[in-house]
């Protein structure tokens, strides 16, 4: 009568490992989805340590609509507006000739505004 006992208790810890492991890594896919219930996008340069200023504006927002600045020393030198949908990575390619200038970029969405920086 202990065997049967047995068998079953290992095979019900089997079958809990089964369904935990299961619920474990359905949860963990969930989170490390970008999009799933998350509301954020974020600015950075394509590749930070060349001479372009080629940058990715990333979504992951409900926002869709972006504008860009791209400052020379603190004057203007080109803008423009982009729509970018959840999940896109546009990249947006700008040459590379600002030899000798701090150039900031400034990148807005409603009310919330960020900035990335380079030195030439």
């Amino acid at each position: 009568m202990t065997s049967l006992m047995q068998k079953k208790l290992i095979l019900f810890l089997i079958i809990l490992f089964i369904l935990s492991s299961a619920y474990l890594l359905t949860v963990g896919n969930k989170f490390n989805n970008l999009n799933f219930g998350k509301n954020w996008w974020a600015v950075y340069f394509e590749n930070p340590k060349d001479n372009s200023l080629n940058f990715v504006i990333e979504n992951h927002s409900d926002k869709t609509n972006f504008h860009w600045t791209i400052l020379a020393d603190k004057e203007k030198i080109k803008e423009g507006d982009i729509k970018i949908n959840n999940g896109e990575l546009p990249r947006l390619n700008l040459g590379s000739d600002f030899a000798n200038k701090k150039i900031t970029i400034e990148v807005s969405s409603g009310d919330e505004k960020k900035e990335i920086y380079k030195n030439f």
